[in-house]
């Protein structure tokens, strides 16, 4: 067996010679460990036969994503895994990642290839946030862009930070990709396992052995940014179906890098968080329901900083060691502007703070 691992090994990386792992620094080696991880899946199908598809179910009651069910108890527990909660990306000893078996309603196929419209320089906004910054600005990442004119600013726009809990804004967007497709059910159940507890964080929301619907995993990933439902969502839709999805956007530098950390720039956040704002990808009530998702982030990094209550800031926030970010839509009244702001400390927010108050008075003096 591991001679014929070895040769399929050998074969796979000659078609397969690149992945979006070598272009960072120090992830090259590990396209051999994710080539052996899949053909060890492989093998196992073959010689195990193939597993009975889940039950088909409906597409869903219409009831609103924000609104938890009551958490069920499952009848059987998962073994108990080993892995240290270092990353949010899957490792080898994670429970095998399964692909949806339910047949879609419409043809299969990634979103289409969407290009935000045109980025144009703020002359005014640029020079202040390089002024905001001052010497801290190799620190940051940041991107913000109206809406309405497509007037923006950015800093070290296409640096690569941590995602941090950023990365649950990649996972809600393939989620509804996917159910869009009638491949995933807002209803369906997944059991919280010993593995995915393990990426606790604090929130305790799910234990053990509890069956969790999508519908609550969502809901819980966003509003009090819960890692464990995250990351079991990640691994039922798929992290390389999250990545395609993402690319399809044409977003590149972001997204789940098995099997180390996710990684997110500040532009690409901005490009993922218009077509969210946007609109014309999925169904409408799809795009309504993300943001009423984002609506619900019970943390503030500093974004809501200088912006009245009554303007709507749909955000995700993420915070992590050497990682405190923000990136969210502001309602503004003069425009509806995406802003990302992303950080290598975990300190204070009060840059985060001057710059989200600086470009909403910027914008609403227009």
């Amino acid at each position: 067996m591991g001679k014929l691992l070895d040769s399929l090994n050998l074969g796979l990386e000659r078609l397969w010679p690149s992945t979006r792992l070598d272009k960072y620094e120090g992830m090259r080696p590990l396209r051999s460990l994710a080539c052996r991880a899949l053909l060890m899946a492989l093998v196992g199908a073959i010689v195990g036969g193939c597993s009975t598809a889940r039950e088909e179910t409906s597409a869903g009651d219409g009831t609103p994503l924000s609104q938890a069910s009551p958490i069920r108890q499952a009848t059987a527990r998962p073994p108990t895994a080993t892995r240290e909660p270092a990353s949010t990306a899957p490792s080898a000893t994670a429970p095998p990642l399964r692909t949806p078996t339910r047949k879609p309603t419409g043809p299969l196929v990634v979103s289409p290839t969407r290009q935000p419209s045109p980025f144009r320089p703020d002359g005014e906004l640029q020079p202040l946030l390089e002024t905001i910054l001052g010497n801290e600005a190799g620190s940051y990442g940041v991107y913000v862009k109206n809406l309405d004119d497509g007037r923006g600013a950015s800093v070290n726009a296409n640096a690569a930070f941590r995602a941090a809990s950023i990365f649950k804004l990649f996972v809600m967007w393939e989620t509804f990709r996917q159910q869009s497709f009638g491949l995933v059910d807002f209803d369906d159940l997944m059991e919280m396992t010993a593995y995915h507890k393990e990426f606790e964080l604090g929130t305790n929301a799910v234990q053990v052995g509890e069956l969790v619907t999508v519908r609550d995993a969502l809901s819980l990933m966003m509003s009090i940014s819960d890692t464990p439902t995250a990351v079991l969502l990640q691994d039922s839709i798929g992290f390389t179906n999250v990545n395609a999805a993402l690319e399809a956007l044409g977003i590149f530098d972001s997204g789940l890098f098995y099997p180390g950390d996710s990684l997110a720039t500040a532009r690409d956040l901005g490009v993922l968080l218009e077509v969210i704002a946007e609109g014309g990808l999925l169904p409408e009530a799809s795009h309504e329901a993300m943001i009423e998702l984002l609506l619900s982030e019970q943390t503030d990094n500093g974004l809501r900083v200088g912006v009245p209550l009554s303007v709507g800031v749909a955000h995700k926030t993420g915070l992590l060691e050497r990682a405190r970010h923000e990136a969210g839509i502001v309602f503004a009244p003069k425009g509806t502007y995406v802003i990302a702001v992303l950080w290598d400390r975990e300190s204070d927010t009060n840059l985060i703070e001057v710059i989200a108050a600086a470009v909403f008075a910027h914008y609403d003096q227009r």
